[in-house]
């Protein structure tokens, strides 16, 4: 898919974002005779208590809600950590004390969707005339099931590239570009990697290589390979695949060839290396923007981002949370309401604001492209991006452990890729089918 072609809003595209802001200001009000009274749990992890500017949010959005419903209360729950998130919510659809609207994160979709944790929004969306089209299609896709619908979007992220623009600049580099390869990505590592002579490792890195899955599975992906089959039912035959076999190898190397800091150099690195100027590129995801804008170490102006590297096709992961109404919550058209809101243009331009994400309204994402000099890099790069495994596999999270095992046995262990990759084929499996 070529490169998305950005421009500076027009005053067309402004107006209808505002005519969208409008109608987003009064998500639902037909409907709120229908659920006055009534007090909802949501829940979601992280949240405001994780960081002041969320919580101001949070707290600006909320009075919003007060002054549009104000006989619907709202009792929110922050989970700290995604994996407590996901083990709580689980807990509580056993015991019956789900919330009644929760956000749903991609990563971990198929576990709530296939349970029947969910309720289907699809004849809601219809009912109430909500304008599906106005979210990127790609995003929306990631909590439907054909023409069921589990979740409207939130905020979201490609994994793309951040890179060092003073380090390239100091090796004569130019910049890395969309249609770059990994040829062009291979060699810019070598000219970025610095050892003195007599020094035991490299004082300059040019990638940080990183065992967590959502680092590499892109170049899996890249090179025509894949961890899982279409249907998600088997690993034998794609994890263990040549095609995947060469995209492990491939990205290992970086590591045996000294291009990347090993895992054990990263974790007594302490802070993060790329921040720091020991790797001029690593991969990463929009919320990155956060943490450069706050660092001491580096500016936001020092800072480019360019889509990943392509082999044999262009590709990346996107991660995107939104609000998903459970199955057998008791104020069903009070929950639809607020998971309305909290996709309606008013909050997303908020949460927008705070950087940590896209946002799944297309209108509302193409008039921040101007926000900071990066975002259109991140823009460009949305449609080249598809769902994580998890958000059609229930079981994902063990194929993700076993894989983080695998690079370690191979990062770590000096294990060959083939040998690593078939013994995780055979470890995967019986998980998927058990």
């Amino acid at each position: 898919m070529s490169p998305l072609r950005l421009r500076t809003p027009s005053r067309s595209t402004l107006a209808a974002l505002a005519c969208t802001l409008l109608v987003g200001l009064a998500v639902g009000c037909g409907n709120a005779r229908h659920a006055a009274g009534v007090t909802i749990h949501v829940s979601d992890w992280g949240g405001a208590s994780a960081d002041p500017n969320m919580a101001r949010f949070q707290r600006t959005i909320m009075d919003h809600w007060r002054h549009l419903h104000p006989d619907i209360h709202i009792r929110w729950e922050h989970i700290p950590g995604s994996t407590e998130y996901v083990s709580k919510m689980l807990t509580a659809f056993v015991a019956g004390t789900e919330p009644d609207v929760m956000s749903l994160d991609a990563s971990s979709a198929a576990v709530f969707i296939d349970n029947g944790c969910l309720k289907d929004l699809a004849p809601l969306a219809r009912r109430d005339h909500v304008d599906l089209g106005a979210y990127w299609p790609n995003v929306l896709a990631m909590e439907a099931r054909g023409r069921r619908l589990y979740a409207l979007p939130g905020d979201f992220t490609p994994m793309v590239m951040f890179y060092n623009k003073k380090l390239f600049q100091r090796a004569h580099l130019p910049y890395p570009q969309d249609d770059w390869t990994w040829a062009d990505f291979l060699n810019d590592c070598r000219a970025l990697t610095v050892w003195p002579r007599g020094a035991l490792h490299p004082t300059q890195y040019g990638f940080l290589a990183q065992n967590w899955m959502p680092a590499w599975i892109p170049f899996i992906w890249q090179n025509g390979g894949d961890v899982l089959s279409p249907n998600g039912k088997r690993a034998e035959g794609y994890i263990d695949s040549p095609a995947t076999i060469a995209a492990v190898t491939f990205y290992a190397g970086l590591v045996q060839q000294h291009l990347a800091p090993s895992l054990s150099q990263t974790q007594a690195q302490g802070a993060d290396p790329f921040e720091n100027g020991l790797c001029a590129m690593e991969i990463t995801g929009h919320w990155s923007l956060v943490g450069i804008k706050a660092s001491d170490t580096i500016n936001l102006s020092d800072v480019g981002v360019v889509a990943l590297p392509q082999n044999v096709r262009r590709v990346t992961v996107i991660y995107e949370s939104g609000f998903a109404v459970t199955a057998h919550t008791r104020h069903p058209e009070a929950a639809w309401l607020f998971a309305q809101y909290m996709s309606s243009p008013y909050v997303q331009i908020k949460k927008a604001a705070l950087g940590i994400g896209i946002s799944g309204n297309r209108a509302v994402a193409m008039a921040r492209a101007s926000s900071n000099p990066l975002e259109p890099a991140f823009l460009r790069a949305v449609p080249a991006g598809i769902a994580p495994w998890g958000a059609r596999v229930e079981d994902y999270a063990q194929v993700e452990d076993i894989g983080t095992e695998m690079m370690q046995d191979v990062l770590i262990g000096g294990m060959s890729p083939a040998v690593a990759l078939r013994q995780a084929a055979a470890r995967i499996d019986p998980e998927l089918n058990s």
